[in-house]
């Protein structure tokens, strides 16, 4: 009898508050404006503001300021703004449990062009089959603040500063190596150090920066070598077409070792000199915080660090 008071007033404890009001103040928080979260919620600017009122009025205290005509949280609006977020992922988490026993719906993967070519369109197949309910969508991308907006569940790109309901994490520190098919190799001049490149055409990226390209300059940088002249020297747009292009046999490219990887150990392509260097910038998945719970994000994520741990 005693445990079904307990019950009754915990229930009495919960109805106290308005669940609106816990929503709107949830939504406002995370967009610090409450006109950004009338536009989510589908209400009116005032509605909100009433909303957060009632919220303050029924817990005692102020849950923003505004300094400077800018909305801040409060030290408790910070604390509450937590809580509700993570039980509300977990709500959503239990429910998309409750629908099926099995992971389904879709998932929109997003991927610089030359990662999603190379390295994850080879291999996305292996997570079909894990996970034949998930209805699986490539896309390439350049911005990834194009991606974030546009519907995408999940990205893969260079790690980047923190961003407000975006959540990232580390996938991989890459290497630099360069690269040629075997035939293009000539016994007269054989490829033992940086110098002895000039006999070859060379082939490069130019948007390393936007692609998953790598950089003869910050190879050699990275070194403590001298640049080296080159006779000939071809440049890409992107990466995976360097890479097409090294593969038959049109000259030596520098490629991340994510991208080369596979074909370097079927044979179709040779990786020169066994000098470690680690690209500039680390890769990392992005996703919005609000997909974090969903069964198809978590999938996808347990997937592809499973793929890189067991080697690239």
């Amino acid at each position: 009898m005693a445990e079904r008071k307990d019950s009754s007033r915990d229930m009495m404890a919960l109805t106290h508050f308005s669940l609106t009001a816990l929503r709107s103040f949830e939504v406002a928080s995370r967009h610090l404006s409450f006109t950004k979260a009338a536009e989510e919620l589908f209400l009116t600017r005032s509605a909100i503001s009433q909303q957060i009122s009632l919220l303050e009025g029924q817990i005692g205290v102020k849950l923003f300021h505004r300094i400077h005509s800018k909305l801040v949280l409060s030290r408790e609006g910070e604390l509450l703004a937590g809580v509700i977020r993570k039980s509300l992922l977990n709500i959503e988490s239990t429910l998309d449990s409750i629908r099926s026993s099995d992971i389904t719906g879709k998932l929109v993967v997003g991927s610089l062009p030359s990662f999603g070519a190379k390295w994850l369109a080879p291999r996305i197949s292996q997570f079909g089959e894990l996970y034949p309910k998930i209805e699986i969508r490539l896309l390439s991308y350049v911005s990834l603040d194009d991606v974030i907006s546009n519907g995408v569940d999940i990205a893969v790109s260079f790690a980047r500063e923190t961003q407000p309901g975006i959540r990232q994490e580390i996938l991989l520190q890459d290497e630099i190596w360069p690269i040629c098919a075997p035939s293009i190799l000539r016994a007269d001049q054989p490829v033992r150090t940086s110098a002895d490149l000039r006999h070859y055409p060379i082939l490069h990226t130019t948007l390393e920066g936007l692609d998953f390209g790598a950089s003869w300059d910050g190879w050699l940088a990275e070194l403590g070598l001298p640049p080296f002249p080159t006779h000939r020297a071809i440049s890409f747009s992107r990466a995976y077409m360097m890479i097409e292009a090294a593969t038959r046999g049109q000259g030596i490219g520098i490629a991340m070792r994510s991208l080369v990887e596979q074909d370097v150990n079927s044979g179709k392509l040779l990786r020169l000199f066994d000098f470690r260097v680690e690209a500039s910038k680390l890769i990392a998945l992005f996703y919005p915080e609000a997909a974090e719970h969903r069964p198809a994000v978590r999938a996808f994520t347990e997937w592809i660090h499973g793929q890189i741990e067991r080697g690239m």
